[in-house]
């Protein structure tokens, strides 16, 4: 049985030009005017943002979550293609995406998701910018070698849990890395060498940059991709990379949904820097 007292969610899918949106909003209209674009991490999808997807609809944003080509519910592209991809192949399905839209929303980025979000906001206007865990721009320096371009990028089981989780227990495990899908050296090898770079001057909306203190991955400090910016950085105690799965994921959408409300629809709110413990 619903709760009565919770507010009503209209949960769709959409396929645009071959990506798969899923969309959670209220079903009755009346919250913040603008929307919500969420764009996953490499080897991931939509899902990734499933725990927020509900929290910030029942807030009363429109929230939509895609998963970029050959990923999940996505079109797939041939391997050969696929390993030569480039960031600039992702952030074209952001702009598709952007356009279906039509009007700017507040681009979500994970990880790699965060670096494509940047590139989308560089050429098209956007609301707003929330990194989780983000790629920073290429000016920042590089983050790691180059991958071997033969093969897809992929993690095994336990080389998940350690590069993406502080905590998380077996079953949740089993159920998460199932979902993954090998990533494109191409894309990878794109960023990571600090080759994509931006133009910070054609970013003309807040950013909110949100790492988790135990991040093991190789992307650039929150703090520094929020001074690049001149925008607001958050560091997340008791949390890892993935930390939109992990038992902080509420406290940080509450931020994230107050900062949201001063920066992109309503008075300026001071700029949060650090979770309290």
């Amino acid at each position: 049985m619903s709760d009565p007292l919770l507010p009503k969610l209209l949960v769709r899918d959409h396929m645009v030009d071959g990506l798969f949106v899923k969309e959670v909003a209220p079903a009755v209209p009346g919250g913040p005017a603008t929307p919500l674009l969420m764009v996953h991490g490499g080897l991931h999808g939509w899902w990734a943002w499933e725990p927020w997807l509900g929290f910030f609809a029942a807030a009363g944003w429109r929230c939509l979550s895609m998963s970029l080509r050959n990923h999940t519910g996505s079109y797939s592209v041939p391997e050969a293609d696929y390993l030569r991809l480039t960031t600039a192949d992702y952030t074209a399905d952001v702009h598709a995406v952007m356009r279906w839209i039509g009007r700017p929303a507040v681009l979500f980025g994970h990880s790699m998701g965060g670096i494509v979000v940047q590139k989308a906001a560089e050429a098209q206007c956007a609301a707003g910018l929330v990194l989780v865990s983000a790629v920073g721009p290429g000016q920042l320096g590089k983050i790691r070698d180059k991958l071997p371009m033969d093969r897809p990028y992929w993690h095994t089981k336990e080389g998940a849990r350690a590069l993406w989780f502080r905590e998380i227990d077996d079953a949740t495990l089993d159920a998460f890395h199932p979902r993954l899908v090998p990533e494109s050296p191409g894309v990878l090898n794109d960023y990571s060498g600090g080759g994509v770079s931006i133009d910070r001057d054609a970013i003309n909306c807040p950013v909110l940059a949100v790492r988790g203190e135990f991040d093991r991955t190789p992307v650039h400090a929150a703090p520094a991709i929020a001074a690049f910016y001149g925008g607001s950085a958050m560091v997340v105690p008791d949390a890892a990379h993935n930390l939109m799965m992990e038992s902080p994921s509420l406290p940080v959408a509450m931020r994230i949904n107050q900062w949201l409300l001063g920066n992109v629809d309503g008075p300026a709110l001071p700029a949060p820097t650090a979770m309290p413990r």
